[in-house]
Protein backbone atom coordinates (compact mmCIF):
# COMPACT_ATOMS: atom_id res chain seq x y z
CA UNK A 1 0.00 0.00 0.00
CA UNK A 2 2.82 2.66 1.22
CA UNK A 3 4.66 2.05 -2.54
CA UNK A 4 1.30 2.64 -4.04
CA UNK A 5 0.85 5.64 -2.66
CA UNK A 6 4.34 6.92 -3.14
CA UNK A 7 3.87 5.72 -6.96
CA UNK A 8 0.91 8.30 -7.09
CA UNK A 9 2.80 11.18 -5.34
CA UNK A 10 5.50 10.94 -7.54
CA UNK A 11 3.38 10.73 -10.78
CA UNK A 12 1.24 14.12 -9.61
CA UNK A 13 4.64 15.68 -9.04
CA UNK A 14 5.95 14.75 -12.53
CA UNK A 15 3.66 15.74 -14.46
CA UNK A 16 4.46 18.32 -17.28
CA UNK A 17 3.82 21.71 -17.13
CA UNK A 18 0.80 21.28 -19.95
CA UNK A 19 -0.98 19.24 -17.50
CA UNK A 20 -1.32 21.14 -14.82
CA UNK A 21 -3.22 24.53 -14.78
CA UNK A 22 -0.41 26.30 -16.19
CA UNK A 23 -2.21 29.43 -17.41
CA UNK A 24 -5.15 31.27 -15.04
CA UNK A 25 -7.58 33.37 -16.79
CA UNK A 26 -8.92 35.40 -14.47
CA UNK A 27 -11.27 38.42 -14.60
CA UNK A 28 -12.84 37.73 -17.88
CA UNK A 29 -15.62 40.46 -18.97
CA UNK A 30 -17.13 41.75 -21.65
CA UNK A 31 -19.52 44.93 -22.29
CA UNK A 32 -23.45 44.82 -23.56
CA UNK A 33 -23.99 45.85 -26.91
CA UNK A 34 -26.76 47.84 -28.68
CA UNK A 35 -29.35 45.22 -30.67
CA UNK A 36 -28.00 45.93 -34.60
CA UNK A 37 -24.46 45.31 -33.44
CA UNK A 38 -22.62 42.54 -35.39
CA UNK A 39 -18.92 42.93 -32.96
CA UNK A 40 -17.79 42.89 -28.92
CA UNK A 41 -14.73 42.32 -27.22
CA UNK A 42 -13.62 40.43 -24.12
CA UNK A 43 -11.14 41.60 -21.34
CA UNK A 44 -9.56 38.93 -19.24
CA UNK A 45 -6.00 38.80 -17.48
CA UNK A 46 -4.00 35.53 -18.15
CA UNK A 47 -1.15 34.96 -15.29
CA UNK A 48 1.30 31.92 -16.54
CA UNK A 49 2.26 30.00 -13.79
CA UNK A 50 4.83 27.71 -15.76
CA UNK A 51 7.72 28.23 -18.51
CA UNK A 52 6.63 30.75 -21.34
CA UNK A 53 3.64 29.89 -23.60
CA UNK A 54 1.42 31.33 -26.36
CA UNK A 55 -2.19 32.15 -26.16
CA UNK A 56 -3.22 31.21 -29.43
CA UNK A 57 -6.65 30.82 -30.01
CA UNK A 58 -10.34 31.77 -28.58
CA UNK A 59 -13.38 30.57 -29.48
CA UNK A 60 -17.06 31.16 -28.57
CA UNK A 61 -20.24 29.90 -29.89
CA UNK A 62 -21.79 33.54 -29.50
CA UNK A 63 -19.70 34.79 -33.26
CA UNK A 64 -18.51 33.84 -35.67
CA UNK A 65 -15.31 34.43 -35.42
CA UNK A 66 -12.98 35.65 -32.08
CA UNK A 67 -9.80 37.05 -32.91
CA UNK A 68 -6.53 38.49 -30.92
CA UNK A 69 -6.39 42.52 -31.41
CA UNK A 70 -4.27 45.05 -30.22
CA UNK A 71 -5.18 49.03 -30.44
CA UNK A 72 -1.70 51.20 -30.83
CA UNK A 73 -1.79 54.53 -31.50
CA UNK A 74 0.12 55.51 -34.95
CA UNK A 75 0.84 58.97 -36.23
CA UNK A 76 -1.75 60.15 -33.13
CA UNK A 77 -4.40 58.10 -34.70
CA UNK A 78 -5.64 54.81 -32.73
CA UNK A 79 -5.72 51.04 -34.84
CA UNK A 80 -6.90 47.75 -34.38
CA UNK A 81 -4.48 45.00 -35.34
CA UNK A 82 -5.01 41.38 -35.67
CA UNK A 83 -2.42 39.54 -33.42
CA UNK A 84 -1.81 35.77 -34.23
CA UNK A 85 -0.87 34.93 -30.93
CA UNK A 86 0.38 37.04 -27.75
CA UNK A 87 3.26 35.92 -25.59
CA UNK A 88 2.81 34.58 -21.77
CA UNK A 89 5.94 35.52 -20.31
CA UNK A 90 6.46 32.56 -17.45
CA UNK A 91 5.23 34.05 -13.90
CA UNK A 92 3.98 36.81 -15.54
CA UNK A 93 0.36 38.34 -15.68
CA UNK A 94 -0.98 39.59 -19.28
CA UNK A 95 -4.29 41.85 -19.14
CA UNK A 96 -6.43 42.59 -22.00
CA UNK A 97 -8.54 45.85 -21.27
CA UNK A 98 -10.04 48.18 -23.51
CA UNK A 99 -7.44 50.59 -25.24
CA UNK A 100 -4.87 47.76 -25.42
CA UNK A 101 -5.02 44.23 -26.04
CA UNK A 102 -8.50 42.55 -26.52
CA UNK A 103 -10.04 39.42 -28.08
CA UNK A 104 -12.64 41.10 -30.95
CA UNK A 105 -15.54 39.28 -31.17
CA UNK A 106 -17.25 39.64 -35.26
CA UNK A 107 -20.51 37.93 -36.26
CA UNK A 108 -22.26 37.94 -33.14
CA UNK A 109 -25.28 35.59 -33.42
CA UNK A 110 -27.58 37.85 -30.73
CA UNK A 111 -26.42 40.54 -28.88
CA UNK A 112 -24.28 40.84 -25.83
CA UNK A 113 -26.99 41.10 -23.02
CA UNK A 114 -25.63 43.06 -19.65
CA UNK A 115 -26.60 40.22 -17.28
CA UNK A 116 -25.89 37.63 -19.03
CA UNK A 117 -22.85 35.75 -19.78
CA UNK A 118 -21.27 33.25 -21.93
CA UNK A 119 -18.67 30.58 -22.66
CA UNK A 120 -15.36 31.76 -23.95
CA UNK A 121 -12.33 29.25 -25.06
CA UNK A 122 -8.52 30.33 -24.43
CA UNK A 123 -6.10 27.82 -26.10
CA UNK A 124 -2.45 27.73 -25.73
CA UNK A 125 0.70 26.70 -27.27
CA UNK A 126 1.65 24.35 -24.36
CA UNK A 127 -0.96 24.63 -21.56
CA UNK A 128 -3.87 22.88 -21.70
CA UNK A 129 -7.24 24.96 -22.88
CA UNK A 130 -9.38 26.69 -20.42
CA UNK A 131 -12.95 27.59 -20.64
CA UNK A 132 -14.26 30.52 -18.45
CA UNK A 133 -17.75 31.87 -18.03
CA UNK A 134 -17.45 35.59 -19.14
CA UNK A 135 -20.20 38.31 -17.31
CA UNK A 136 -21.77 40.42 -18.98
CA UNK A 137 -21.37 44.45 -17.95
CA UNK A 138 -23.53 47.33 -18.92
CA UNK A 139 -22.33 48.88 -22.32
CA UNK A 140 -20.18 51.76 -20.37
CA UNK A 141 -18.58 49.38 -17.96
CA UNK A 142 -14.69 50.15 -17.31
CA UNK A 143 -14.45 46.35 -16.08
CA UNK A 144 -14.79 44.58 -12.75
CA UNK A 145 -12.34 45.86 -10.76
CA UNK A 146 -14.03 49.48 -11.30
CA UNK A 147 -17.10 48.64 -10.67
CA UNK A 148 -16.41 47.07 -7.18
CA UNK A 149 -14.46 50.82 -6.52
CA UNK A 150 -16.98 52.67 -7.66
CA UNK A 151 -15.17 53.75 -10.84
CA UNK A 152 -17.72 51.95 -13.24
CA UNK A 153 -19.09 54.52 -16.39
CA UNK A 154 -22.48 52.26 -17.10
CA UNK A 155 -24.23 55.07 -15.15
CA UNK A 156 -23.08 58.01 -17.39
CA UNK A 157 -24.71 59.15 -20.21
CA UNK A 158 -22.50 58.55 -24.01
CA UNK A 159 -23.07 61.30 -27.03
Amino acid sequence: MYRRVLFTAALLVSLPAWAQDAVDVAQPWARATPGHATTGAVYVTLTNHAASDELTGISTPVAGMAMLHETVQQNGVARMLMRDSVALPSHQAVTFRPGGLHIMLTGLKEPLKQGSHFPVTFTFAHAAPVTVDVPIMAPGAAGPDAAAAGHDMSGMKMD
